[in-house]
């Protein structure tokens, strides 16, 4: 008798919260079915969902790229490039004043070999 793996993929979920695992146990009991078919449901139904709206918000990405022109696209990138030079950038890294109150960096700063 030789071993024939399944060839379906297959994954180990991990339950946040018990009472999930526990609604998912008690949902597949009262339906009549495996616990993995109703979670596969339940993940395939969410996932059409999810696709649907990620769908939708791309479109809508799609319709505003399309209402830019070509002839836009110079004065924006020479607007960009001037508030690069003319603009504060709150962003902008600082240097940090050193504190040392307690002298522990001084400790380390000098070796103890000389």
């Amino acid at each position: 008798m030789s071993f024939v793996p399944d060839p379906r993929p297959a994954f180990t979920l991990r339950f946040r919260h018990a009472r999930t695992h526990r609604a998912l146990r008690r949902a597949a009991e009262e339906l009549g079915v495996p616990m993995n078919e109703l979670a596969e449901r339940a993940i395939e139904h969410e996932l059409a969902v999810v696709g649907a709206e990620l769908e939708e918000k791309l479109k809508a990405v799609v319709e505003l790229l399309g209402t830019y022109r070509h002839d836009d696209l110079e004065p924006a990138v020479d607007a960009f490039a001037r508030a690069e030079i003319e603009e504060d950038d709150p962003l902008r890294s600082r240097v940090a004043e050193r504190v040392d109150p307690v002298g522990v960096g001084a400790a380390f700063a000098d070796p103890v070999e000389r």
